[in-house]
């Protein structure tokens, strides 16, 4: 495929002067761009591409998105028990909030444009560096060159952050490319949780967003991020968590929209002592395709992690899960597992799973599993026997496939909108039976 014509260094240059950033980015996305123009697209060659066709995200005719105004429609999440909240339109920091007590104690909760001003010492050596690689694949290359918007989480040393922080990202009508970037810091001892919300996008737009948390030594860190993009947008995400020394941390994705979504989650486990949740949810709509690439990646020895992604799978929809456990020469006393479960709602529902394990030591416990079936007519009898009807029964199994994972979502509000999402497909799959 010829290079994307859209896209050009002018573009790069006339970018970073109006976001205001340092001479270092400039020059970051400068090489950026300037490897972006001879990167190969992924072949369908590479294992973790072989299942997306490329070609219909009209990569040819595509620009950047220019950011908005600031003003944003209002939003639906309730923000009760949030310690902190940033809102993004269009790109735009529209508002921010953070306790008086947390800003005293040094937490930094806001946009990454705003941060690259006032904290730039704090992105520098973080930014596409030990967790996504600016040099990773085409499409990273692209985002380091042209990121336009994004959400900057920092906590000191020993801070605790007891309430989660809120970041909810919209789109108004797209078109383009959108490229956000969300970056978390977590300095020795510190610990909080961050929840994300994407949403909205009319037009046919593709996003290539790049989440990145940093556990250092003993850092508790808690990241999740819930997108219901427009039936028009193709997201490929990038996802990952570098774990540090006695660290934890959990990272959790859930896909509810996007006629396309491709998203890359991992956690590199770096230090003696690690551990690592990596949790997953999706109930796409009909003609949905949701691919999911995960990476458990072991580099230190007594380190564990566990990985549960779940999904409902409706009509002319298709799910495809590739999980990989890869274990170092020196990552011995590794503990890992993994599974993948999957609820076909359909005869044209597909999915596929493919479990992978990359062991390089001998002195580990690795396994993984994966389910594929449809509603279980037992337990829908055993609901009808006592007096439910057999859609509620439906609905009440279906929630209770997602329960698990729902039940660690650190925020009320976003729980709420979960589940009135995840029950408003399941209202709509019923219709489409009836």
């Amino acid at each position: 495929m010829t290079v994307t014509q859209g896209f050009t260094r002018q573009q790069v240059v006339e970018l970073s002067a109006r976001l205001g950033e340092p001479e270092w980015m400039r020059e970051r996305r400068l090489a950026a761009f300037d490897q972006w123009l001879t990167a190969p697209l992924p072949s369908r060659e590479d294992e973790a591409w072989r299942h997306t066709d490329l070609a219909p995200l009209g990569l040819d005719d595509l620009g950047a998105l220019t950011t908005g105004n600031g003003s944003a429609p209002a939003h639906q999440l309730d923000e009760a028990g949030a310690a902190g909240v940033v809102v993004l339109h269009d790109g735009a920091l529209v508002s921010q909030r953070l306790e008086p007590e947390h800003a005293a104690a040094g937490v930094v909760f806001t946009s990454l444009q705003e941060a690259l001003v006032s904290h730039p010492e704090l992105v520098r050596d973080a930014f596409m560096t030990d967790c996504v690689p600016a040099a990773e694949d085409k499409f990273t290359l692209l985002h380091a060159a042209l990121w336009q918007a994004g959400v900057f989480c920092y906590v000191p040393r020993g801070v605790e952050v007891a309430q989660p922080l809120l970041a909810i990202t919209s789109l108004g009508h797209g078109g383009d490319a959108y490229l956000p970037h969300t970056l978390v810091l977590a300095d020795e001892g510190a610990s909080v949780a961050v929840a994300e919300q994407h949403a909205g996008g009319e037009e046919s737009t593709l996003i290539v967003s790049v989440t990145e948390v940093l556990a250092r030594r003993g850092a508790r860190v808690q990241h999740t991020v819930v997108q219901d993009w427009g039936d028009e947008v193709a997201e490929i995400a990038y996802r990952r968590a570098h774990v540090g020394a006695d660290a934890e941390v959990r990272l959790c994705v859930g896909s509810l929209g996007a006629w396309l979504d491709k998203c890359f989650v991992g956690a590199v486990l770096d230090g003696r002592g690690g551990h690592c949740d990596l949790h997953g949810f999706y109930f796409p709509r009909a003609g949905q395709r949701v691919d999911n690439n995960t990476l458990q990646e072991h580099r230190a020895s007594d380190c564990t992690s566990n990985l549960l992604f779940k999904g409902a799978v409706p009509e002319e929809s298709e799910v495809v899960f590739r999980g990989v456990i890869r274990v170092h020469p020196d990552a011995q006393k590794t503990d890992a597992y993994q599974t993948n479960n999957n609820l076909l709602l359909g005869d044209d529902a597909r999915a596929d799973s493919m479990p992978v394990l990359e062991i390089e030591a001998d002195d580990v416990k690795c396994s993984h599993g994966a389910t594929l079936g449809s509603l279980d007519e037992e337990e829908l009898f055993y609901l009808r026997s006592r007096g439910l009807p057999r859609a509620d029964a439906q609905r009440m199994v279906i929630a209770g496939f997602f329960e698990p994972i729902l039940e660690k979502l650190p925020l009320t509000g976003l729980r709420d909108w979960v589940a009135e999402e995840l029950a408003e497909r399941i209202e709509r799959q019923q219709g489409a039976e009836s």
